[in-house]
């Protein structure tokens, strides 16, 4: 009895060492744990769903059984189930999931067993391994876990020329081509930026950072590894699911950093794990996802270092800011609110240590400088481009330049949201017009936010009831929306563990994003450049003071100010668990 009981207690601290260990290394090492999750999760396949071979499920019922043998020997620990009992019950689950594989082995469309499969693992995980003790890391995990499934099966159903922004096509020579791909083909095989005036090619206008890593993986997958090139191409796409999952774990963070705890923290992370805009992020093969992550980045550095303002801290911020504009030059936004904070400490601390403080301020800008504007300056030195020049457009039926902007900001008649699917003004077979532009900032970035520019009814085929789910799915963002823009208006001046600085800066970052895309939305008056992806930090921002009001109706005295939580969690669960359905329904319909 007593070796029988040995091995029990051998195998069940077996089992706690490894997973433990696991659990720590993405705690200590959180962003290198991710790249290599998203390169494991989508190499195998080359971020395709159609290249999941019949053997696919094959493996992963070898993974299920591997986990069934961490799992189960841990529930039956909890419970003090001794053997044989445990070796019992895993070969029990294994046998029982083997029929399940094997059925799914020769279905057409396997994204839904992906995800149900990841669902299900984490879950069990979870349940297996949670202690009161991890509470909090293990809860958020498991958001940011299912999250992560959400993006990884929408890229898999994602091509590189699905739902894409201004991507045009992969050249496979040494020629230039449009767009994003075209930028990416041409550094592939040319290996140096183009060497004339970037403004006669669409695109191209942009610094290189986030086509020159595209460029090296598919590099590193077609000449190192020989995978043929339109596969390496598509594969590419495991770049933008890291960063849109950077983003999360960054959000994380600073929601940590503003001491966020329980329901409190769970709420804004769940609304940033599973908002529809971090989905849609994952698959772009645009500049936008790296942008975004380094941007994010700055700013949770930015709060580092007003907390502890070593030179360390500075030059972390100075690489962020520096690397995210030598991605695209709008993460220059971002230098607005941080040098606001650098300016009010430099006054707070100017009797005791202006000095050192000037250093700091002197570090980075040695180090953003250059990163950030040798692109720009390079293109006005040599062809006389202006530092701040945008690609122009030509004249195409989505122009809105008939209407006036003030009429534009003002008018939110009710047509405009009858469609919750973004207006766009299109033709017939005769050529006729049919519809109408989207024209008010305001309603189409709502709008985008949630569907972005590509998905409407016709992702739907023979669905009619998704036009209702996708009703409710817009209404409960829009509710959400209005709900974190009066928290943070509200939260902004009422007292909260965070002191006005730190509140100040983050809503000025918050401010800063929507007046450029006004000023943009003015500029150029096209339904394009009314779109949530030159916004998106705001869902982190927003969901930041959201979960102040959530501590506050968690902790209130008065019962009917505390039964105003029932209404915002459900809110919050209905709207993840819709978004999550939409996306995998258009992920599967492609």
């Amino acid at each position: 009895m007593n070796s029988h009981k040995d091995i029990s207690e051998k195998r069940s601290s077996f089992c706690n060492s490894a997973v433990t260990g696991l659990f720590g290394i993405f705690s200590a090492h959180p962003y290198i744990s991710m790249l290599l999750i998203c390169i494991i999760s989508t190499m195998p396949f080359c971020a395709a769903s159609s290249n999941i071979s019949s053997a696919f499920p094959i493996i992963m019922f070898f993974f299920y059984c591997v986990s069934a043998g961490l799992i189960v020997p841990r529930i039956c620990s909890k419970y003090k189930l001794k053997d044989p009992l445990p070796v019992i019950l895993t070969i029990a689950a294994s046998a029982i999931g083997a029929p399940v594989f094997l059925y799914y082995r020769n279905q057409e469309n396997k994204l839904l067993f992906v995800f149900a499969f990841g669902c299900i693992m984490l879950t069990a995980y979870y349940l297996a391994f949670h202690t009161k003790k991890m509470s909090r890391r293990f809860n958020s995990l498991l958001i940011m876990g299912m999250g992560f499934m959400v993006k990884l099966c929408y890229v898999l159903g994602t091509s590189i020329s699905d739902r894409q922004h201004d991507v045009g096509y992969f050249e496979p020579s040494k020629e230039t081509a449009p767009g994003h791909l075209g930028y990416i083909s041409y550094l592939f095989y040319n290996h140096h930026l183009y060497d004339g005036d970037y403004r006669e090619i669409f695109q191209y206008c942009h610094p290189p950072l986030h086509h020159a890593l595209c460029a090296a993986w598919v590099g590193f997958l077609n000449r190192v590894l020989g995978v043929d090139i339109e596969n390496a191409v598509e594969s590419a796409q495991v770049l933008p699911l890291f960063y849109s999952m950077t983003i999360i774990i960054t959000a994380y963070k600073i929601f940590r950093y503003f001491k966020l705890e329980g329901k409190a923290l769970y709420i804004p992370l769940i609304i940033t794990a599973f908002h529809p805009c971090f989905t849609y992020l994952s698959a772009f093969m645009n500049n936008d996802a790296l942008t975004w992550a380094l941007t994010m980045g700055a700013i949770l550095c930015t709060l580092q270092w007003y907390k502890a303002p070593t030179i360390a801290n500075i030059i972390k911020i100075a690489l962020c800011l520096g690397l995210g504009m030598m991605t695209k030059l709008s993460a220059a936004l971002a230098a607005f609110p941080i040098a606001f904070v650098f300016i009010i400490v430099f006054f707070r601390s100017i009797k005791t240590s202006w000095k050192k403080n000037l250093g700091q301020y002197a570090a980075f800008l040695t180090v953003c400088f250059p990163l950030g504007m040798w692109f720009p300056i390079r293109g006005l030195i040599r062809w006389g481009i202006p530092l701040t020049y945008v690609q122009e457009l030509p004249e195409m039926d989505q122009s809105i330049k008939g209407i006036t902007f003030w009429e534009r900001i003002t008018d939110f008649s009710l047509k405009q949201v009858q469609n919750v699917y973004e207006n766009w003004l299109w033709r017939d077979e005769s050529g006729a017009p049919q519809g109408f532009n989207e024209h008010n900032p305001l309603i189409a970035i709502l709008k985008n936010s949630i569907f972005g520019e590509f998905i409407n009814g016709n992702n739907f085929p023979g669905m009619a009831y998704m036009d209702t789910v996708c009703k409710i799915l817009f209404w409960l963002g829009v509710a959400l929306a209005a709900a974190a823009f009066m928290a943070m208006i509200v939260y902004l001046f009422r007292k909260t563990a965070a002191d006005r600085l730190e509140k100040g800066f983050i809503t000025f970052f918050h401010i800063v994003l929507i007046i450029n895309l006004y000023i943009l939305s003015k500029n150029y008056p096209m339904v394009c450049s009314m779109n949530f992806r030159y916004l998106m930090p705001t869902v982190v921002t927003g969901a930041l003071f959201l979960g102040y009001a959530v501590s506050e109706l968690e902790n209130s005295p008065k019962s009917a100010v505390k039964a105003l939580r029932v209404p915002v969690y459900f809110a919050v669960i209905a709207f993840s668990a819709l978004s999550t359905y939409v996306y995998m329904v258009v992920a599967s319909t492609t």
